[in-house]
């Protein structure tokens, strides 16, 4: 016992001197009293010192203990209530914003029926030139009108626009490896003429790349290289290199291995040329390029045109790329592909040139005669052979200005291209469009351009394209379906982004708008707000487990701190508490965003709705002004009837009168009214009195604007008299040369009798009387 007293005594003691002489002096008492021994020992002041300060210890340990209880029964109670609340705030959060939206009555459609892709395309192609160099101006105000609304409200959202992003130059590059392995159909000169027009469009490929890389290093560092005339610049080096007689081309078809073979080689030295591109020696890089252009041993292919485009528009040169993109579509008979459709359409999104993008779309379905540089036929030649006809028959071709022009294919590669320049040039609501179709199609949209397309739409509060957006994932319900619950659905962000979408589609609806319309109307509206259920349940259900999975993760790293051990317990119940709020504030400000973007949306609809009220309302006013100004005599109407400035209560005021009974300004009125009617009639009847050839058009004039003025009339008669002047000229005339039928018989006498009767004339004249 000895042993167990000695170890529980050190057991609770602190080790210190005192203490350990307590322990020893109380092991020396058992070991007396086992021994049998009954001295008594004096007590000492350590003895009083160590029974007071055990006593002191004991008493704080009791109490630390109560208030450590209290602690952790506290933090129990605290984790217990901010998990069950983190749970209600997921499922609110997740939940209750999607079911506004599916009981709020079903707001206007854009369109009626589910687009094709030509719809699309059509509406891209037929916007005016002056309309899409004026996007810019107008997103920025968009940009600034919507920053400010955030702003008025006290927001703290309040986004940018995405930038520019080179997402698709991946699949761009991958499509341009992918073509080196396939057989694609080459499109090589036949003849000749046809050669030496190749020749040509290399050597002016040549120059133009050489004087705009030397105009774009002047523009940079003006003075600091030769000019294009110096004997040492790169310029001079190439024409010395053509007055040798290159480039002198072989002909493709002649060794076609050989022809693949150099042109493989020359797109992999130009690669390595443009992955060691320095600003400062431009010129240089290009002079190289052109270097291998001129010396290959055949006429570079369409292959290369792609990997010039791509490089250089991927390095920014876009002079240097817009020479590339000139020489292939107004000089060039070679056949492009798929990854030439790409280049087109990334340089000018790249370059910013809306212009040139939307020409280049124009060019490649069928909106231009000019075509991509597919196929096309004059449609007089196409009529004459039946062969070319089976070909327009077959192939998806579109006769534009006479001509029969080859569409491009649109794949999901060039759609993407498409969507990505749409979203970066602004046009949301054409690029919303756009993702219905590649819906329509099945094709499966890259996450980061439905990130962007969504971001920007809610950015800008664009209404219009947010409804685009649902309406088409609404006709294209199954497959919206598997973008949100499939294998390879989206992540969390654009989902939350649509349910904002779903928000800003709601708040455009106002109560009753169900209650107006046919039953044909109401089946059609019923059907779509089941695709709307559909959608919002899927939304939701990709919601719950998105933050089913993050309360894992937060439930886990709570956890982890609880197990350890290293730190205290009250710390750690303390950070464990704090994640679980840290967790339980981020979808409670989810949610808040997700209403304030609400708000906003819905303060702005409200804002355009009134700017449309304002327009509506003074254009009634103005309907209702020229109507009462009808009423009023013209010679009594005054500006201040017409006037924007005056109210139009005093306008009404002023009008009235004159089509109010028994007051004078009616009697005037009436006095005029009769005058007018009696100038009617006059009119009517001298109308009536001209002959019907004349008559037709006065009685057109009045019938179409109510009346014909007097001097119109007075003109119709000075013509029609001066013609009745004239014939009966004629007619006296005639009258007068066909009266004297010896007329002609004295004309025709000789000349003799002629004197002889002036002669007897005159004897009568001096009084003689004759016979």
């Amino acid at each position: 016992m000895l042993g167990v007293w000695s170890m529980a005594a050190q057991l609770r003691a602190c080790h210190c001197r005192a203490c350990l002489r307590a322990t020893n002096t109380a092991a020396r008492r058992v070991t007396t009293r086992t021994t049998g021994t009954t001295g008594r020992r004096k007590v000492l002041a350590s003895d009083v010192f160590t029974a007071c300060y055990t006593a002191i210890m004991a008493t704080a340990a009791v109490v630390d203990a109560g208030r450590k209880d209290r602690r952790r029964r506290e933090l129990d109670t605290k984790i217990a209530e901010a998990r069950s609340s983190l749970a209600v705030l997921l499922e609110e959060s997740a939940g209750r914003d999607l079911a506004a939206v599916v009981a709020s009555p079903y707001p206007d459609v854009p369109y009626s029926r589910p687009l094709e892709r030509l719809d699309v395309l059509r509406d891209i192609c037929k916007l005016e030139p002056d309309f899409l160099r004026d996007l810019g101006r107008r997103r920025k105000d968009r940009l600034d009108a919507a920053q400010h609304m955030r702003t008025m409200l006290g927001l703290s959202w309040n986004p940018e626009l995405p930038d520019t992003r080179k997402t698709t130059l991946a699949k761009c590059e991958e499509v341009i490896v992918a073509e080196k392995e396939l057989a694609l159909e080459r499109r090589e000169p036949q003849t000749e003429t046809h050669m030496d027009k190749t020749t040509g469009m290399i050597t002016d490929l040549v120059d133009r790349l050489m004087a705009e890389a030397w105009w774009t290093s002047e523009v940079e560092a003006p003075g600091s290289h030769p000019s294009p005339n110096s004997p040492d610049s790169a310029s001079t080096m190439i024409r010395m290199l053509r007055s040798d007689g290159y480039p002198s081309y072989a002909h493709p078809d002649l060794d076609p291995s050989a022809t693949i073979q150099q042109r493989e080689r020359l797109n992999d030295i130009t690669l390595k040329i443009l992955s060691d591109w320095a600003l400062p020696f431009r010129e240089r890089y290009v002079a190289k390029i052109c270097y291998n252009f001129l010396v290959c041993g055949v006429s570079p292919g369409i292959q290369n045109y792609n990997l010039l485009i791509l490089g250089f528009s991927f390095l920014g040169e876009y002079n240097l790329s817009q020479a590339v993109v000139d020489s292939f579509l107004f000089l060039s008979h070679m056949k492009p592909t798929e990854a030439t459709y790409l280049c087109l359409l990334h340089h000018y999104r790249l370059k910013g040139d809306v212009v040139g993008f939307q020409g280049v779309i124009r060019r490649m379905f069928g909106y231009d005669p000019r075509g991509i540089g597919l196929m096309r036929r004059t449609a007089d030649y196409v009529e004459q052979r039946p062969e070319l006809q089976a070909w327009a028959a077959t192939e998806d071709v579109a006769v534009v200005n006479g001509h029969y022009v080859q569409r491009a294919p649109l794949t999901q590669n060039v759609a993407e291209a498409m969507l990505e320049a749409l979203i970066d040039f602004g046009m949301l609501r054409e690029g919303a469009n756009l993702l219905a179709v590649c819906l329509r199609e099945q094709w499966t949209v890259s996450r980061d351009l439905l990130w962007r397309l969504f971001h920007s739409c809610l950015t800008l509060l664009d209404t219009a394209a947010a409804k685009m957006v649902v309406r088409g994932l609404l006709d294209n319900i199954d497959q919206a379906s598997l973008l949100l619950l499939g294998p390879g659905a989206v992540s969390a962000g654009p989902v939350r982004q649509l349910r904002h979408l779903l928000n800003i589609w709601q708040a455009t609806a106002l109560p009753g708008d169900d209650n107006v319309g046919n039953g044909e109307f109401h089946l059609t509206r019923e059907a779509e707000k089941a695709n709307l259920n559909h959608l919002a349940t899927a939304i939701w259900i990709r919601e719950t487990w998105h933050h089913s999975s993050m309360m894992g993760w937060w439930l886990g790293r709570a956890q982890k701190k609880l197990l350890d051990d290293d730190t205290p317990l009250i710390d750690r119940l303390d950070m464990a508490l704090s994640v679980l709020n840290f967790a339980a504030e981020r979808p409670r400000r989810q949610m808040e965003k997700s209403e304030h973007i609400q708000r906003v949306a819905k303060m702005d609809w409200l804002v355009a709705q009134t700017v449309v009220s304002d327009y509506k309302i003074r254009a009634a006013e103005n309907v209702i002004v020229n109507v009462l100004a009808k009423q009023t005599p013209r010679q009594l109407r005054t500006r201040s009837q017409f006037a924007p400035g005056i109210p139009i209560h005093k306008r009404i005021d002023l009008a009235l009168p004159y089509g109010t009974p028994r007051t004078l300004e009616h009697d005037v009125a009436t006095c005029l009214n009769l005058s007018k009617e009696i100038d009617f009639q006059i009119k009517r009847a001298l109308i009536g009195a001209l002959p019907r050839t004349l008559a037709r058009g006065l009685e057109q004039t009045q019938t179409d604007s109510g009346d014909v003025s007097f001097g119109r009339i007075v003109a119709y008669f000075t013509q029609y008299l001066a013609g009745v002047k004239d014939r009966q000229r004629a007619e006296e005339a005639e009258m007068a040369a066909g009266s004297d039928p010896f007329a002609r018989l004295l004309e025709a006498l000789p000349k003799p009798i002629s004197f002889w009767k002036k002669k007897g004339k005159a004897a009568a004249a001096a009084g003689h009387v004759g016979w």
